[in-house]
């Protein structure tokens, strides 16, 4: 079995939230199979839509919005065969999660420095200020590659 890995963006702002999920699944080739935790009303594409960011903002409980991005590529360097994109909105704050398990033939070490370089070019451009990344639950310190510009325990 394989490791699962994950790059966290938390509390991104609202209004940044679709210009950064079309940023991501930009960098990808295809973007499928979308999921949605809650009944928002009609999906109406296989991707995370505006309109669709603007319900899960304006719903008053937690949801949760999934899609797969194949090919996802970081900066050129480094390209991930499936990769997880989560939308989580909980308790009035949205958290962005990349989550993988399918490295390439290379070192972790070296795909998670090209995940902490992409990383760190989204939360600039997005002015994001937490990121972190790491083995699955990223929100172990402990397992953590990167948080924000510094080396994390991995």
């Amino acid at each position: 079995m394989s490791e699962c890995y994950e790059i966290i963006f938390e509390q991104v702002a609202f209004d940044d939230l679709y210009k950064l999920v079309r940023f991501i699944e930009r960098e990808s080739r295809t973007v499928s199979g979308l999921v949605v935790s809650e009944d928002l009303g009609e999906i109406s594409s296989a991707r995370i839509s505006k309109r669709l960011i603007d319900k899960a903002i304006s719903y008053v409980g937690n949801v949760c919005m999934v899609e797969q991005l194949h090919e996802l590529n970081f900066l050129g360097v480094i390209s991930l065969r499936l990769v997880w994109l989560r939308v989580v909105k909980y308790e009035g704050k949205v958290d962005v999660e990349l989550s993988f398990s399918d490295v390439p033939p290379i070192a972790i070490d070296h795909v998670m420095l090209a995940a902490q370089r992409y990383a760190e070019r989204l939360s600039t451009k997005f002015n994001m200020k937490i990121f972190y990344g790491g083995l699955e639950p990223a929100g172990d310190t402990d397992t953590r590659y990167f948080t924000g510009n510094t080396l994390g325990q991995l």
